[in-house]
């Protein structure tokens, strides 16, 4: 395998590291969605490793199919697993069961999973809302979430060691305000980081910015991760420059890359290359 990576963003928080033969997809998605349509199921087709991060649909409902199409093999939380395995067919064979800081060997990789907080959300609350709002965009997802995802799975993070002894670690969206610093710490103490792939998302400047300083990494890719959810839903973001900004003070000696879907780092040092698929919807 190649010492030097690709990551390559796909919108939503769907990511793929690829090494030599292997390419692993972090949550991969691609149906329409909130009015966006980036990519296609055949936009997957080389994935050998799917890792899931979450239950919430629009981190989940394409990992099934990604699996059918391709045979991935797909690790995750005990209740993505079971989930996966008795709601959606997924082969026994096809399900790796990962549980936190205990490592798990896969097609020349050693991946570790880690627990991070996600933000306050109440899915019931969101469904009343919705039907007292009359927001059928916003009923469908909250109705769906409860329904064909495995909602309330541990949130799940994944730090990757390549053969080469590179590591990437994917924070998801696990730097806001729920986090410590003392916890970031600690991960940054058990996990080293080369790679850093986090999310930005609402006010949570300062929290990404603090998480990427713990971590220290030389790369750090920042994706956005719920940019037309929020839209759907009202919310605002605070401006992308903002999060590049804050975490180059934080992080002086690290390369921060703004990701917009298609974009591509090649972790040779050759330059990003950005753009969409010629999937242009």
């Amino acid at each position: 395998m190649s010492a030097d990576p690709v990551i390559r963003y796909f919108g939503w928080s769907a990511l793929s590291l690829t090494d030599g033969d292997e390419t692993l997809y972090f949550d991969p998605f691609f149906r329409p969605y909130c009015g966006a349509h980036w990519f296609d199921l055949e936009d997957f087709a080389d994935a050998t490793l799917v890792c899931v991060t979450h239950g919430h649909e629009e981190h989940f409902l394409d990992v099934p199919v990604v699996a059918r199409a391709t045979g991935a093999t797909v690790v995750g939380d005990p209740t993505v697993t079971r989930f996966l395995a008795r709601r959606r067919g997924i082969p026994a064979e096809q399900l790796i069961t990962a549980r936190p800081f205990e490592p798990v060997a896969l097609r020349g990789l050693t991946i570790t999973t880690f627990n991070w907080k996600h933000r306050d959300i109440n899915l019931w609350k969101a469904l009343s809302k919705a039907v007292f709002q009359g927001n059928a965009t916003q009923l469908s997802w909250a109705w769906s979430s409860a329904t064909r995802a495995p909602f309330y799975a541990p949130y799940t993070g994944f730090h990757v060691r390549l053969p080469s002894g590179r590591t990437v670690l994917n924070y998801n969206e696990g730097f806001n305000t729920k986090m410590t610093d003392a916890e970031i710490a600690d991960l940054g103490r058990r996990l080293p980081t080369d790679v850093l792939l986090a999310g930005m998302q609402l006010d949570f400047v300062d929290d990404v910015a603090r998480g990427a300083a713990a971590l220290d990494p030389e790369v750090v890719l920042l994706y956005p991760p719920h940019d037309k959810f929020h839209a759907m839903m009202g919310a605002t973001s605070r401006p992308w420059s903002e999060f590049a900004a804050a975490v180059r003070a934080a992080c002086p000696r690290a390369e921060v890359v703004i990701a917009e879907p298609g974009t591509t780092v090649a972790l040779d040092g050759t330059p990003v290359t950005r753009g969409r698929t010629n999937s242009t919807h």
